[in-house]
């Protein structure tokens, strides 16, 4: 009741298939997600140097006299 060595061999050929789509597949995803997480990194480094930039008018407008006291 052994498997023939032709069944084995199929069966470990649709294996390999399967593992080989399904490395592809990730290997897509992976792909895509880098895309994605180099755009993200841009956009991030783009609100900081906007947010810099407010910062920097905001403290330049600032009149001392409005300004919290220390105890605040």
């Amino acid at each position: 009741m052994s498997e023939s060595f032709e069944s084995k061999l199929t069966r470990l050929e649709m294996l390999y298939a399967e593992q080989d789509y399904t490395i592809q597949t990730l290997n897509e995803v992976v792909a895509q997600q880098d895309t994605e997480i180099s755009m993200l990194h841009l956009n991030i480094e783009k609100i900081k140097d906007q947010l810099q930039m407010l910062n920097s008018e905001l403290s330049s407008n600032i009149d001392p006299i409005v300004e919290k006291p220390p105890h605040y």
